[in-house]
C-alpha cells in the first residue's frame, strides 16, 4: 500500500515538474510580454507621470493614447461616435477629426511606443538631452523657438496650454499635476476619459467640463 502511495506522489511530482518546465519555456519564448507587464506596473506606480509631456501637454487626453489604452468597450464607443458624426474639416483652433487616425502611443515620457510625430519631436529630444526630468519645466531658454513654433503650428487650442501647464508642473510637482489632469479630463457625469476635442462624452453624451478649454 505504501508502495502505491509513493507511486502516486512520484507521478504527481512528475506532472508538476513538467508543467513548471512548460511554463518556463513559454516565459523564455516571450520575454517582450514579461517586460511589457513589468513596465506597466512601473508606470502605474509612478502615478501616470509619463503622461506629462516634455512640452507640457497632457498625453492622457490625446486620441493616440486613448486609442491604445482605453478598454475595448470605450474604444468601440469612440469609433461609433466618429462614424455617426462623420469626418469634420479643420476649423479655427480645431484640427480635423481624422488627424490622429491609426496612431497609437504610450505617452511622451513613457519610454514605450510613441506616435510618429512624438518620436521625432524636437522638443522632446531637446528636453531629454538637457533636463533631468525630460521636460521643459526648468529650462532657462523657455519659451524657446521650438516650443513657440509648435504652439503656433495650426494654432490648435490644446497647444495654448503648453506654457501654463509647465508652470503648473513646476508649482504642483509632476505627480500631483498628472493626477489633477487625469481628473480634469474626465466626463463630469460618468467619469469616462475625454479627448482634447471631444465636445461631449462618448459614453453618456454629457457636454465637456467647463474646466477644459472651450471649443470656440
Amino acid at each position: 500500500m505504501d508502495s502505491d502511495k509513493n507511486k502516486k506522489i512520484t507521478r504527481r511530482r512528475f506532472v508538476q515538474g513538467l508543467a513548471g518546465a512548460c511554463y518556463a519555456c513559454l516565459a523564455l519564448d516571450s520575454p517582450a510580454t514579461a517586460a511589457e507587464q513589468e513596465k506597466d506596473i512601473i508606470i502605474d506606480n509612478k502615478g501616470k507621470v509619463h503622461l506629462a509631456a516634455a512640452c507640457g501637454t497632457y498625453c492622457g487626453a490625446c486620441p493616440a493614447y486613448l486609442a491604445k489604452h482605453g478598454d475595448a468597450e470605450y474604444i468601440k464607443m469612440r469609433q461609433q461616435k466618429r462614424s455617426s458624426s462623420g469626418p469634420t474639416q479643420a476649423q479655427k483652433g480645431i484640427p480635423p477629426s481624422n488627424w490622429m487616425d491609426g496612431l497609437l502611443c504610450d505617452g511622451c515620457c513613457s519610454g514605450g511606443e510613441l506616435a510618429g510625430h512624438c518620436q521625432h519631436c524636437a522638443i522632446r529630444k531637446c528636453a531629454e538631452a538637457k533636463q533631468n526630468g525630460a521636460r521643459c519645466t526648468d529650462c532657462k531658454e523657455l519659451p524657446c523657438a521650438r516650443i513657440n513654433n509648435l504652439i503656433n503650428m495650426g494654432h490648435y487650442f490644446h497647444r495654448n496650454e503648453y506654457l501654463p501647464n509647465l508652470e503648473k508642473i513646476r508649482e504642483m510637482g509632476v505627480q500631483k499635476w498628472a493626477e489633477y489632469e487625469q481628473e480634469r479630463w474626465r466626463c463630469p457625469r460618468c467619469g469616462l476619459p475625454m479627448s482634447w476635442y471631444d465636445a461631449e462624452c462618448v459614453g453618456c453624451g454629457e457636454p465637456r467640463s467647463e474646466r477644459l478649454f472651450p471649443l470656440s
